[in-house]
């Protein structure tokens, strides 16, 4: 079978897994502990995809000092549990096994911190297909998205014209553009249409088995 990209770099959140579980109970909690409340499910998801230091501060109006300490309270219960409430997005396992058996090289461009996406793929028995994770570290200032697709591309010793990043928000797309490669938006993820045509993805897929039609010939 033949090959459009040699190298395919994935979003995880959103892209490999639905997350949101884990994400926005972990979100409710540090809101609580430090007397916020939400009852509003769907504002919540909001929480997954931006650093989540941001989100505390833009959707919340807490100062930075405050939000770096939600922050902490948030990945106290993420670590503690609310990592694996997660499940693959239908298709995506046999996607990967059908990339790498078609000699694609695979990986990751997040920006989860890469301990978490690192101990999610284990479990989800997924880390074999991917030969690098390129993600910010806990406490160390969160790079963009163009900085992450470039460290993957890096380390995989790919070029541009074979190279094409997946995921499901606006800033897998902005940073595929910035950095020159082509991009699938998934929006079976946490994203919209609207939201990747709006921001210029090239090719769209609605489920796993629509990336394998881009991807493969």
């Amino acid at each position: 079978m033949g090959r459009n990209f040699d190298y395919v770099l994935f979003d995880f959140d959103g892209t490999i897994a639905d997350t949101a579980r884990g994400i926005t109970r972990c979100a409710l909690e540090a809101l609580r502990f430090y007397g916020y409340d939400e009852p509003d499910k769907e504002r919540l998801r909001l929480f997954i995809g931006p650093p989540l230091v941001d989100s505390f501060m833009d959707l919340y109006g807490a100062d930075e000092a405050l939000a770096r300490k939600m922050v902490d309270k948030y990945r106290e219960h993420y670590s503690g549990g609310g990592m694996f409430e997660c499940d693959f997005y239908p298709g995506v396992p046999q996607l990967l096994d059908e990339l790498k058996k078609a000699g694609c090289k695979m990986a990751i461009a997040s920006s989860k911190p890469g301990k978490f996406v690192a101990q999610i793929l284990e479990s989800l028995g997924a880390a074999e297909y991917f030969s690098f994770i390129s993600a910010p570290e806990v406490g160390h200032v969160n790079p963009t998205k163009a900085e992450l697709i470039t460290w993957a591309m890096q380390a995989l010793g790919a070029e541009k014209a074979s190279t094409v990043m997946v995921g499901d928000r606006l800033f897998d797309i902005e940073g595929a553009k910035q950095v020159g490669i082509k991009s699938i938006g998934a929006v079976y993820g946490f994203g919209s249409e609207e939201e990747l045509k709006e921001y210029g993805a090239d090719m769209l897929a609605f489920n796993a088995g629509q990336i394998k039609e881009l991807i493969l010939e």
